[in-house]
């Protein structure tokens, strides 16, 4: 059996822990990115954005052959 990476989806969560959350979304993202890429990109979109980077979820979909 064989895994074929399809994409990888990474959603950055942006703004003050009591105002409601920015979201931007990356698709078709490398496959399996770091925690320090995933973190370090993070940083740029907060300097691009002003707002305060708080967390980020990534996702990936890979069929089974």
């Amino acid at each position: 059996m064989q895994t074929n990476w399809k994409k990888t989806t990474i959603t950055f969560i942006f703004g003050a822990t009591d105002a409601k959350p920015v979201k931007i979304v990356l698709q078709n993202a490398v496959n399996a990115p770091a925690a320090k890429q995933v973190e370090d990109f993070g940083a740029i979109l907060s300097g691009l954005t002003g707002l305060p980077f708080r967390t980020a979820v990534v996702s990936s979909q890979s069929a089974v052959a």
